[in-house]
């Protein structure tokens, strides 16, 4: 099966991203894709430059398409987005149509969402990126720092969300995905239901002992997504008193004003989390 492939492949691009040289952002290294099929196989696909430059245009995020002319290699040994031993390859002979009329109930998104408390077992392990699914609790400001990778300055947001057992997650964003976030939107909509998010694409980190995740240019996220894992999730908190809170970088760090550690001190399921974030 390895090797050039003329058929036909109607597929969904459920995931599109762009990975950069951390040394320099200006210089494109790949373009990547998660495409899926009718029966909700999936598969990572890769273009390289200069040919980047020429499928992007054609390619939009959540459309179908009738992709003919691959390559067919094996699957990249880190950072796989799915889990599959092949991938995709475009080449200067590939062609990509749009398909105008799409089967009803074609697939859209794919994850495969790992348990909290097997986190830990994934810190700096970089075969899979990682999916989670949790009730989101907190979202701060964006905050402009400049990291050790970097030359230049980049964008930092932190969302914390919770499982069933109320164990809070910090997903740190970078990047696009840190400005791009739906913080307000979420916000607002969270001050009168449950906001359940799945993060795909990310990767295990540990900072002083607590493991949390980072997401940059591969993370997407899915806001209340119409899945099994989402109303189940939705069905065990239910009961609890979950409030959604959007932080400022103000009281990020150090001095929370009272009114927010009273609330905090009422609703057990995010003061630890907050504690955490806030630092007191």
């Amino acid at each position: 099966m390895i090797g050039n492939c003329s058929d036909r492949l109607c597929v969904c691009v459920s995931l599109m991203w762009e990975f950069y040289d951390p040394q320099d952002e200006s210089k494109l290294l790949h373009a990547d894709m998660v495409l899926i099929d009718e029966e909700g196989g999936s598969a990572h696909a890769q273009i390289y430059p200069p040919l980047a430059v020429v499928f992007k245009p054609m390619i939009k995020e959540g459309n179908v398409y009738n992709i003919s002319y691959v390559q067919i290699r094996k699957a990249n040994r880190m950072y796989k987005p799915v889990d599959n031993d092949i991938m995709i390859g475009f080449t200067k002979w590939t062609t990509i149509e749009a398909l105008i009329e799409v089967p009803p109930a074609f697939p859209e998104i794919v994850y495969s969402l790992t348990p909290f408390d097997q986190l830990t077992t994934l810190v700096d392990i970089r075969e899979y990126f990682i999916d989670v699914i949790g009730a989101v609790t907190m979202i701060s400001d964006v905050a402009t720092i400049r990291t050790k990778m970097r030359q230049t300055q980049t964008a930092k947001r932190s969302v914390t969300i919770q499982n069933e057992s109320c164990t809070p997650l910090e997903v740190v964003l970078w990047g696009e995905q840190a400005t791009s976030f739906p913080a307000d939107q979420i916000s607002i909509a969270g001050q009168d239901s449950l906001q359940i998010i799945i993060f795909v694409g990310t990767l295990a980190r540990s900072y002083a002992g607590t493991t949390s995740l980072t997401g940059g240019s591969s993370c997407k996220w899915y806001v209340n997504p119409q899945v099994p894992e989402a109303t189940s999730l939705a069905a065990s908190i239910k009961g609890a008193q979950l409030c959604l809170l959007l932080v400022r970088r103000s009281v990020c760090r150090g001095f929370l004003p009272l009114s927010i550690r009273k609330y905090l001190k009422s609703n057990a399921c995010i003061h630890s989390s907050m504690r955490k974030l806030s630092g007191w």
